[in-house]
């Protein structure tokens, strides 16, 4: 974690592509909390972070994804499906 909160530090914006809570499951005690503070740490300094940990709480990191997915920093196929038929149609096309 300090090596990673070190190196991010140099950057002007960062893209978050893990779940919310995801790094709460097999890993150390307080290993989330300590990335969602460097994150807030990272905001409050003016740094840009997508999506940050109020937006993956209260947003998904999933829509987030989808909502950056036109960004040249985003993937083009990235998508949610939240019913079965929006699957079925959208899955079929990837």
């Amino acid at each position: 974690h300090d090596q990673f909160a070190r190196q991010v530090q140099k950057y002007d914006a960062l893209v978050v592509r893990i779940n919310p809570g995801q790094l709460s499951q097999g890993t150390a005690p307080g290993t989330q909390k300590r990335f969602d503070d460097l994150m807030n740490s990272l905001l409050a300094k003016g740094k840009l972070v997508w999506s940050s940990p109020e937006v993956q709480t209260k947003m998904g990191a999933k829509d987030a994804l989808v909502a950056i997915s036109q960004m040249k920093s985003g993937l083009v196929d990235t998508a949610a499906y939240y019913t079965e038929k929006e699957l079925e149609a959208g899955f079929k096309k990837s």
